[in-house]
């Protein structure tokens, strides 16, 4: 895409149905050496007009020029913050009414600042020198802490976003620094949740919705509708506006891969194969399977197999058999199904099943629903893998992981939640390991991955 096509993207996006390309700004390293303002842009997602700064940098390529948007406010944010943490030049002086022209003139100035253009301040205002992707956002406790407690810090402004305008795009492209901006601020919400809530929304009602039949029936199993329980619309898990049946929210869910320990699939492949890869089953089942991540690795790991997978939320299948088709798999399926009711299979019938993050994310009877319904479809000597947060013996342990993803707040209530309202019924009511030795499972067992992640075993009994 050439400079020009760029720029005309981003000044018509928000007014011109013709454009059919996305904007994924590249990530830039290096020092900046000049910047200039060169217009004014319509609003963005956040619903301020924007000016557009150009800018070049010297990296290890060789010089290489930039792009960023900003607005009035945000030229007002880096003013203070070179009074109050730089202390330097103090000549410095904002325009009093902002154009292009007196806000190009306050960049030439701050330029000849080497200090200053040499300083982190002024790498996050022009966008460059950080993509996130040393976060480990749950390798541990100690980095969960870290972020929270926000001694991992945001950058002082947000990265130019991309601009998505194709689902294949959606699925192809590399992590932004915006997107793990968007994870990071997510996380590091919890004292102005209701600001971030607008901001994660007008953001992701910029992208695809991987939208179908208005019923929904393209995904389904042929006449089979789903029915949603009460709770799937009251109360959204991980801030998502609309939850999971917003398909503008996949893009984010997706990213996750580089988040949450089971949805990296290296480390999915790793340990099915180090469990399961003795086996040899027929049919195998996903549930909940989202984007895909454990679906894509099962159909690889078992190629003579045949793979179904579900979700309650349409925009999933339909995204999972796009990336599926695009990676060439040809033994698996996806579905938009309730898996607390998958009545259109009969009993026995798949000799494994799968599931990843799935029964915290539901009030306590949804979830073991869903783990009757698993025991129930399994072959005789079937196997069920889950990959799931942990169910620890100490009370004050769960007590913890409540308080720590809900941040005490009640998912019943009106208002704010924490990012995963959930997890008291999971902790308190779930009661997983006990769940399924009520509802038959034999050889019952856990392994500890991280603080974060469990893998939890079990067998049907043989007939």
């Amino acid at each position: 895409m050439g400079p020009l096509r760029v720029l005309l993207l981003l000044a018509f996006w928000a007014t011109s149905d013709l454009v059919s390309c996305s904007f994924i700004p590249p990530t830039i390293f290096g020092d900046p050496l000049s910047m200039s303002v060169v217009t004014l842009d319509p609003p963005d997602f956040r619903g301020t007009p924007v000016y557009r700064i150009e800018f070049t940098t010297n990296t290890k390529a060789g010089l290489k020029n930039g792009m960023i948007h900003r607005n009035w406010e945000e030229f007002q944010e880096l003013q203070r913050l070179i009074t109050s943490e730089l202390l330097i030049h103090s000549g410095l002086t904002l325009p009093v009414e902002p154009s292009v022209e007196s806000l190009n003139d306050y960049l030439i100035q701050a330029s000849e600042s080497p200090n200053l253009m040499m300083s982190t301040i002024m790498s996050h205002f022009l966008g460059i020198n950080w993509d996130g992707k040393d976060i480990k956002f749950f390798g541990s406790l100690v980095n969960f802490i870290e972020i929270v407690t926000k001694v991992v810090k945001a950058p002082y402004f947000q990265p130019e976003p991309p601009l998505y305008d194709s689902e294949d795009d959606v699925i192809l492209a590399e992590e932004t620094p915006f997107e793990v901006y968007l994870y990071l601020k997510g996380l590091q919400s919890q004292d102005s949740i209701e600001d971030y809530l607008i901001f994660f929304k007008n953001y992701t009602d910029t992208c695809p919705g991987f939208e179908g039949a208005p019923d929904d029936s393209d995904v389904q199993w042929p006449n089979s509708p789903v029915t949603y329980p009460p709770h799937y619309d009251q109360t959204y898990v991980h801030f998502l506006p609309g939850g999971y049946r917003n398909g503008k929210t996949l893009r984010i869910n997706y990213v996750g891969k580089s988040k949450f320990n089971f949805l990296n699939e290296t480390i999915i492949k790793e340990w099915l194969v180090k469990l399961h890869g003795d086996k040899n089953p027929a049919k195998v089942l996903d549930i909940g399977s989202g984007p895909g991540f454990s679906a894509m690795v099962l159909a690889e790991m078992f190629p003579e197999a045949q793979i179904y997978a579900v979700d309650m939320a349409a925009p999933n299948p339909r995204f999972s058999r796009r990336w599926a088709e695009l990676r060439g798999l040809t033994n698996v399926e996806f579905y938009h199904a309730n898996a607390e009711d998958m009545h259109f299979w009969e009993d026995n019938t798949f000799d494994f099943i799968n599931y990843a993050y799935v029964l915290h994310e539901m009030p306590q009877d949804n979830s073991i629903r869903i783990i009757n319904e698993i025991y129930r479809l399994l072959t005789p000597g079937g196997t069920m893998n889950g990959f799931e947060v942990p169910f620890p013996p100490e009370e004050v342990e769960r007590s913890l992981l409540t308080e720590w993803n809900t941040w005490g707040y009640n998912w019943e209530d009106v208002g704010p939640k924490g990012p995963e309202p959930y997890m008291k019924e999971y902790e308190f009511g779930c009661n997983i390991t006990y769940s399924l030795h009520d509802a038959g499972f034999q050889n019952i067992s856990t392994i500890g991955y991280s603080f974060f992640d469990w893998v939890y075993l079990g067998e049907k009994a043989q007939l």
